[in-house]
């Protein structure tokens, strides 16, 4: 059975009732931002919010992670939410009464948005312990830009004891606030880093220089490989989103390439750069490998050059589970309205996201919340030195994910 229109309601009253205090927390969050590792203070005032709700809260978890459970029966099941809580090395250039105090250092990936709605969520429910069908477990994860923080929660033993029958989360996106965008299948891919390295032929000595050149000669042809350009105003944007929700092939088939020197440091890469390869799924991400090499075998010919390919780093796609995705639509449908909703046919190709290290444990979906009102120049783009956003957007995400929890847990205690 699913979640009533009462419980709803209720949910959407209560979370009308703390909106306010919800903007004082995300604005507390954005005048101090901490960088990936570096969470401090924001997982103290994190844990002073959740022990004042009588959650059971662990601490240093990955880090500098939270974990709060709100348990109503050991014996029923329990789903979980996950937040995340760091910032950016990004000088913030708004000036809102509440930017960043931290010098180079600003919330320009909604991070703090999304820790503001792990609060809602969590007092919401709290409220409404009495009427859960199960537990909550709230996830608040730290070093998320740097892709590792997923991993040291799941290490840290986050999905056990007990073990989350489903996992949720959100990301803001620069869609109009009100809005979510969900998919049944890849939500952000996943990539390849290698370090390529270039070195003369046998009784050929150019001058280092010459190396150089022939890096950024590289680069540059692997730079024109790419179909696929991140919008980078809000016109393009909207354009790029309204083609994600018809889902041509050729955008269901995106691969990305990135290949660069490291001008800050070129001494110590004489003859390198870097290459990354984003695809929509593993196949293709070996299939742009293969491409890379031939041009390499080109360019390295012409110039009396070979190569070396050596894998860096990857990332594993992040896909939602499809059943958990259409189990709860009617939930959201109900809860935001149906007109809100984006079904997205094609993912958004230049972002990726560690969340996927827990849907490859558990089953888990995650959505893009809808946070700008450009009407106030808010565009909610990512990573920007002027992002911000629309905060009636925190209203949205906490009712969108308590109502989802609720219904998944009503589910799964009916079946």
């Amino acid at each position: 059975m699913s979640i009533n229109h009462q419980t709803i309601q209720a949910i959407q009253t209560l979370t009308r009732d703390i909106y306010d205090d919800l903007v004082e927390i995300r604005r507390d969050l954005h005048r101090h931002p901490e960088l990936s590792g570096q969470e401090a203070w924001t997982a103290r005032y994190l844990e002073e919010h959740l022990r004042k709700l009588g959650l059971l809260v662990q601490t240093g978890l990955g880090g500098y992670g939270l974990c709060a459970d709100l348990v109503t029966d050991p014996a029923k099941p329990t789903v979980a939410l996950r937040v995340d809580m760091d910032a950016l090395p990004i000088q913030q250039v708004s000036q809102a009464t509440y930017r960043s105090i931290i010098p180079g250092v600003m919330h320009a990936c909604g991070h703090d948005v999304h820790s503001a709605i792990g609060i809602g969520v969590a007092t919401v429910l709290t409220q409404m312990r009495a009427a859960l069908p199960g537990n909550i477990r709230l996830i608040f994860q730290p070093e998320e830009e740097e892709i590792t923080g997923a991993t040291r929660m799941i290490r840290a033993g986050v999905l056990k004891n007990p073990t989350p029958a489903a996992i949720f989360g959100l990301h803001v996106a620069p869609l109009p606030a009100g809005q979510i965008g969900w998919t049944d299948d890849l939500f952000l891919a996943g990539f390849e880093h290698y370090l390529v390295t270039l070195n003369p032929q046998n009784g050929y000595f150019p001058p280092p220089s010459r190396m150089d050149a022939v890096a950024r000669r590289c680069c540059q042809a692997i730079q024109g490989f790419n179909r696929w350009h991140l919008p980078l105003t809000w016109t393009e944007m909207q354009h790029f989103w309204e083609m994600m929700q018809m889902g041509p092939p050729q955008l269901r088939r995106f691969i990305i390439y990135d290949a660069t020197t490291n001008d800050e440091d070129a001494p110590a890469w004489q003859g390198q750069f870097g290459l990354g390869i984003k695809a929509a799924n593993r196949h293709l991400r070996i299939t742009g490998l293969g491409r890379v090499r031939a041009t390499l075998n080109t360019i390295c010919r012409a110039t009396y050059t070979h190569y070396r390919v050596e894998p860096m780093a990857a990332m594993i796609d992040m896909r939602n589970d499809p059943q958990l995705v259409h189990a709860n639509l009617l939930a959201l449908k109900e809860s935001l309205g149906a007109d809100n909703l984006r079904q997205l046919k094609a993912a958004f190709p230049f972002n990726c996201e560690d969340f996927a290290y827990y849907t490859n444990v558990i089953p888990g979906t995650m959505y893009w919340l809808g946070a700008a009102n450009p009407a106030d120049g808010k565009y909610a783009l990512l990573h920007t030195p002027d992002f911000d956003v629309e905060e009636t957007c925190i209203e949205t995400g906490t009712v969108a994910m308590a109502s989802l929890l609720v219904n998944t847990l009503s589910q799964l205690t009916t079946q």
